[in-house]
């Protein structure tokens, strides 16, 4: 044993991509070597990469933040040894600069040239179906579907540039005299009660997923990046906002949003009705509503919810544009609202099985427990797997000795991923079909008919919050975020 200190600390994540901080380390033990936490940026960062080569980072995953610091003898001076200290993102947020939000001059519908704005506006792109986009191409000739999911006929990216320069020009969609950040407020019903839930909107700097501020939870696939790049380069406008969660532990953010609107009593710049659903938005340019929003949003991260492919696209657009750091294809429209907001619903993704001769019977035998459910009682129990067949409930739960192997150590207590590798794999690999329903009473309806549905807990949003901070991803269709925000409401252009 020696007495050492630290002279220098290089602060790098596993890719060894250079990041500008320092911040001071927790204190030593109390017992073992001597060690001074002097924390500096000298010369040791070059010995200290050295060192790295020889005994490289295991064992963490992609985007980990870790302190490597050298211990060297006081004797002598000499390197004796060094410290990898991984580092959570917790640590970190307390030391760095988080999320970036900034207000923007919003493109919006014009009431008095385009009618009644709630005939205009479209859920995002990727819940339209065929169906949908032609009833709302009918609707109205300046529904925004035709700016946010074209029909494909000919080029339906320059077609949709063409109907964006058009309504400028006609005055259908006119930029706001002023940047602002958007306060939303959605109503809706869920089972009959009326829900309100609050969102921002606004322009949010992009990060890297490997920076630890916005962070993702799903995976993306290249055919739908594709599309999204595609009408972003042609349009220079994001159509419809990232979805992103953060966390408002002490309420100033709501705070600031509540007094910015008057508790609601204030007049919207927007007031739309589609359906059950009612949308108020706010305007918000006063300077110091804002400069405290910026602040408490730079002291935490994002956490996407909806739109996984349209930020991923931005951060390819801004790589491909170049420009400074205060470019506008640095950022991204943004809608913002709090983990724990009371009008915040995530439902879940049930899946529907045809097929399969058996697979899914010696499946729940290997790895399940049955039990018979009342279907009443599945609202209020919540449980987290209930297999339906024709007049029959069942709910599951693991076995003491069924194999988890196949599961990632932060999927294992999801009832989805459970559901996904022991009981479903089986099945699609003994050639079942498998679809998927939100609407748990239609599941039931085609039980009933003569497939097996597989009902499923949703995931809550700190569930959410917590697979994302561990830097992993969840199972294919494990959210529906309910009800989407709406397109055309507040568009960005970046022109």
């Amino acid at each position: 044993m020696f007495s050492c200190s630290v002279t220098g600390v290089n602060w790098v994540d596993a890719k060894t991509n250079g990041l500008p901080w320092s911040v001071a380390l927790p204190p030593p033990p109390a017992e073992g070597p001597v060690v001074e936490h002097v924390v500096t940026r000298s010369s040791a960062a070059a010995e200290s990469a050295k060192v790295r080569a020889e005994r490289p980072i295991r064992h963490l995953p992609p985007g980990s933040i870790v302190a490597t610091v050298l211990l060297r003898a006081r004797a002598d001076g000499r390197v004796r040894g060094f410290l990898t200290v991984p580092l959570s993102r917790d640590f970190l947020s307390q030391n760095r600069a988080m999320a970036e939000i900034r207000p923007l001059v919003a493109l919006r519908y014009d009431a008095s040239v385009a009618g009644a704005v709630g005939d205009h506006i479209c859920p995002p792109y990727d819940v339209i179906s065929d169906a949908d986009r032609d009833r709302l191409y009918e609707q109205s000739p300046f529904n925004f579907v035709r700016l946010e999911y074209p029909r494909p006929d000919g080029d339906p990216y320059a077609r949709a540039a063409s109907d964006l320069a058009s309504w400028r020009q006609q005055g259908v969609l006119r930029a706001d005299a002023a940047a602002a950040v958007y306060v939303h407020d959605h109503e809706f019903l869920v089972a009959g009660t009326r829900v309100r839930r609050r969102g921002l909107h606004c322009a949010l700097r992009l990060y890297a997923p490997e920076e630890g501020v916005v962070m993702p939870h799903e995976l993306t696939f290249p055919k739908a990046k594709a599309d999204r790049l595609a009408l972003l380069r042609a349009t220079r406008a994001n159509t419809s906002a990232v979805f992103g969660l953060f966390e408002d532990a002490r309420g100033d953010i709501g705070t600031t949003l509540d007094r910015a609107v008057a508790g609601g009593s204030a007049k919207p710049i927007a007031d739309a009705t589609v359906g059950d659903d009612r949308h108020r938005v706010w305007a918000v340019g006063d300077r110091l509503a804002i400069g405290e929003l910026r602040d408490a949003f730079a002291k935490i991260r994002i956490y996407i919810a909806d739109g996984h492919h349209r930020y991923e696209t931005a951060l390819t657009y801004a790589d491909e544009r170049g420009g400074s750091p205060d470019a506008p294809e640095r950022f991204v429209l943004a809608y913002l609202c709090a983990l724990d907001d009371r009008g915040l619903r995530i439902f879940p993704t049930h899946r529907i099985v045809r097929g399969g001769n058996g697979a899914i019977d010696h499946a729940i035998d290997r790895s399940f427990r049955r039990a018979p459910i009342d279907a009443g009682a599945i609202a209020d129990t919540q449980p987290g797997i209930v297999v339906v067949r024709a007049g029959s409930f069942e709910e599951l739960e693991l076995r003491d000795d069924a194999d988890l192997g196949p599961l990632r150590a932060a999927w294992r207590e999801l009832p989805v991923a459970q559901a996904e590798e022991l009981l479903l794999r089986e099945a699609r690999d003994s050639g079942a079909e498998i679809t998927y329903e939100h609407d748990e009473h239609k599941a039931i309806a085609a039980a009933e008919r003569g497939a097996t549905a597989v009902l499923l807990r949703a995931v809550d949003p700190r569930t959410l919050q917590r697979i994302a901070d561990a830097g992993e991803r969840l199972p294919q269709k494990t959210t529906y975020f309910y009800p989407k925000v709406p397109a055309g409401l507040v568009v960005r252009a970046l022109n």
